[in-house]
């Protein structure tokens, strides 16, 4: 990994650190935003009610985030960043906020 690392032109790298932060939390947000609509949906699925719709309802809303994360993401493309190295700064922010491998695995697990 070293070698192709030092294989990118050095405005990408640049590119990659300037960015990295701000793309982080975005990363972050919509992870929490998707996490938190799938499970208003599966409980508005076996508890129908309009307390759980109005849950459901704000949970859609919260998705908003991930429209701001994918209009980031599409300008980094833009800008020359291939997927793998979006990639690498989305792993790069999930280790960033997680101290051990159980945060790791909260981030990325769907609860139901």
């Amino acid at each position: 990994m070293a070698l192709g690392v030092a294989g990118l032109p050095v405005w990408r790298e640049i590119l990659i650190l300037i960015n990295q932060s701000e793309y982080g939390k975005l990363v972050e947000m919509c992870d929490g935003a998707m996490r938190d609509h799938y499970q208003a949906k599966i409980h508005a699925a076996d508890n129908p009610s309009r307390d759980s719709g109005l849950k459901l309802h704000s949970a859609e809303v919260g998705l908003l985030v991930c429209q701001d994360y994918d209009l980031y993401q599409k300008s980094l493309t833009q800008w020359g960043l291939t997927e793998n190295e979006l990639s690498r700064m989305r792993l790069t922010a999930i280790e960033e906020r997680a101290s051990d491998l159980d945060e790791v695995i909260a981030t990325h697990e769907i609860r139901y």
